[in-house]
């Protein structure tokens, strides 16, 4: 599948391909967008053969990728977006100092922390998403170091407290997803130090209803995600929505495993600008 007009070349190969398949997009230029999709794992051999492309600025990974497989993706010239399914097998990641150009790195389940601390090397990196990723105090040193890193999504891992406190004295990072990690209360309130915060994912995590008077010291708080695993308990919505209203800047709502009904939703619609609210 192929979109093509004046400015940009998206591209998606998908199925049983091979290096030359990648090799002959050169000849479309500059792409846009590049996905591969539906294979079993992204191997050497065909990594091997994106370097050679001119220029793609999205990568998206829609597969498992070997970390030796890795050495070859991120040396695609003019890359900025990579997107990976998984990162898997033995080695190691190497070259994210040399990627200039990358601002934006996901890659969910399997990475090791030496995985997190090569992809920290990327001098441009302004959002990096590590859900269930390994994660210590001193990787997040590095994101704290990090010159540019704006947006972490760290959903699944083992964020904590204490790492809350560390990461609390970033002025840069506006974004931050702590979904199903072990914060609480304690790190909440650690967190608000970052007053630039403008989008904050709170989902099962132990965050109590009452912590939640905290969210009012972030004043340009605009985007927040509250709610729990349908089969755990979760925030009552009678209590929840005075404190949601109470934040001058929000417009924008996900509730997912929240009890909410027909007129609680009108309330909530009527006030903020977006409200996502979902269940299983």
């Amino acid at each position: 599948m192929m979109k093509n007009d004046e400015q940009e070349i998206d591209v998606e190969l998908s199925g049983k391909i091979t290096p030359a398949d990648i090799r002959n997009l050169r000849a479309k230029g500059a792409i846009h967008e590049l996905k591969l999709s539906k294979l079993p794992t992204l191997t050497v051999k065909l990594a091997q053969a994106l370097p050679a492309l001119i220029s793609v600025e999205q990568l998206w990974l829609w597969c498992d990728v070997t970390r030796k497989a890795m050495h070859h993706v991120i040396k695609t010239p003019g890359l900025r977006v990579l997107d990976i399914l998984a990162i898997e097998g033995p080695g190691k990641l190497v070259g994210f100092a040399d990627a200039r150009s990358l601002e934006v790195f996901r890659a969910n389940h399997y990475l090791k922390e030496e995985d997190v601390a090569e992809v920290l090397q990327a001098p441009s990196l302004i959002e990096l998403g590590i859900q269930s990723a390994t994660l210590s105090p001193p990787i997040v040193d590095m994101m704290l170091s990090h010159p540019r890193l704006a947006a972490v999504d760290m959903e699944g891992t083992e964020f904590d407290d204490a790492m809350a406190l560390t990461l609390s004295a970033s002025k840069k990072i506006h974004s931050l997803d702590i979904g199903a990690t072990k914060i609480t209360g304690t790190g909440l309130a650690h967190l608000t130090r970052m007053t630039q915060l403008k989008s904050l994912d709170l989902w099962a995590t132990q965050v109590t209803i009452a912590d939640l008077d905290l969210l009012t010291q972030l004043p340009q708080l605009e985007y927040l995600s509250l709610g729990n695993f349908d089969h755990m308990p979760s925030l009552d919505a009678a209590e929840l929505i005075p404190k949601l209203e109470a934040l001058p800047a929000l417009n924008n709502l996900w509730l997912d495993g929240i009890k909410v009904d027909e007129q609680q939703e009108v309330r909530l619609r009527a006030r903020f600008t977006r409200v996502n609210i979902t269940y299983a």
